[in-house]
């Protein structure tokens, strides 16, 4: 799956067509899900993954079951639509363990340029991080300050704009840590998004990913590249390319490698619903299956109208 089913954590989000950012927030759609989910079940090799939606479709509950004793469970709770909080509980042999457990805390200031303030703390109400997100007059994201036991650190985005093509140029301390470049590309009169994104560590290049999608926003591509600083030049470690049945599902996946090819064949049964989501995927030729079993919540009736 392109949507690997894993343990949720959250992430700063850049969203590519340049406007604002935010903490990530997971709706139905994240889990390659369709319609109003109640709840989806996974059933993994690692174990069991549990996620629970409202009726707006936005995740308010994951667990990730190990075995029947060791498990982590995340709470969402949401204000309207703004994250508001967000805990994570760990079990170990049955019992909740403090040690590991942490919970967020999110305030919004928008009396002038938007700030968002993230508290995490423990559950013995020590804290561990403050991060603090700062937006321009445009809502972009321009500055994370990161404070915690290790010091402070000081995240910069500078946005330039050529033609249809958006540079997000991203620093910590001063040095280049992120570039990502968004642009468009035409291929047998289809028009593409490609997406680039090269790290550093140090203010040094060390790897670049490379992903193109169509224009329905499926990733059909993904390369990733590693630096040879001896010769200046891009090593490709990496290139998969996906291919959708007429359903809009997986069907294939060809991967090239350094030192061979590989093919993977995605098999479906659906689950004959008005939402037609999958419910058992079989990946050929290793025969691994992914099972899930999800509910639905009940469509309420419509009050009849009272007579005028």
């Amino acid at each position: 799956m392109i949507q690997k089913i894993a343990t949720l954590f959250f992430t700063l989000v850049i969203y590519t067509n340049g406007f604002a950012q935010d903490i990530e927030t997971f709706k139905v759609s994240d889990f390659n899900l369709k319609g109003n989910v109640k709840s989806c079940e996974v059933i993994t090799d690692y174990g069991k993954e549990e996620y629970y939606f409202d009726r707006e479709g936005r995740l308010t509950k994951s667990i990730t079951r190990y075995n029947d004793s060791d498990y982590e469970t995340t709470y969402y709770k949401y204000v309207l639509d703004f994250l508001k909080e967000r805990r994570v509980e760990n079990y170990m042999d049955g019992k909740f363990d403090r040690a590991t457990s942490i919970a967020s805390f999110y305030e919004v200031d928008t009396l002038e340029n938007r700030r968002l303030t993230e508290k995490i703390v423990s559950y013995d109400k020590e804290l561990l991080e403050k991060n603090v997100y700062v937006y321009n007059a445009g809502n972009q994201l321009v500055k994370i300050i990161r404070t915690n036991t290790l010091g402070i650190d000081k995240t910069d985005f500078e946005y330039l704009q050529e033609n249809e093509t958006t540079i997000v140029n991203q620093s910590v301390n001063g040095r280049p840590s992120k570039a990502k470049t968004i642009s468009k590309i035409l291929e047998q009169g289809e028009e593409l998004k490609k997406v680039e994104e090269q790290n550093y560590i140090e203010g040094l290049p060390t790897s670049k990913t490379t992903d193109i999608y169509n224009s329905n926003g499926r990733l059909t591509m993904h390369k990733e590249a590693l630096y040879d600083a001896s010769t200046e030049t891009w090593i490709v470690q990496d290139e998969k390319h996906y291919q959708y049945g007429e359903d809009g599902v997986l069907s294939t996946v060809k991967t090239k490698k350094r030192f061979g090819d590989s093919t993977e064949n995605y098999i479906y049964q659906f689950d004959g619903t008005t939402a037609n989501n999958w419910v058992k995927e079989i990946v050929t030729p290793q025969n691994v299956y992914t099972t899930r079993r999800i509910t639905y919540y009940q469509e309420s009736a419509e009050r009849p109208k009272l007579p005028e």
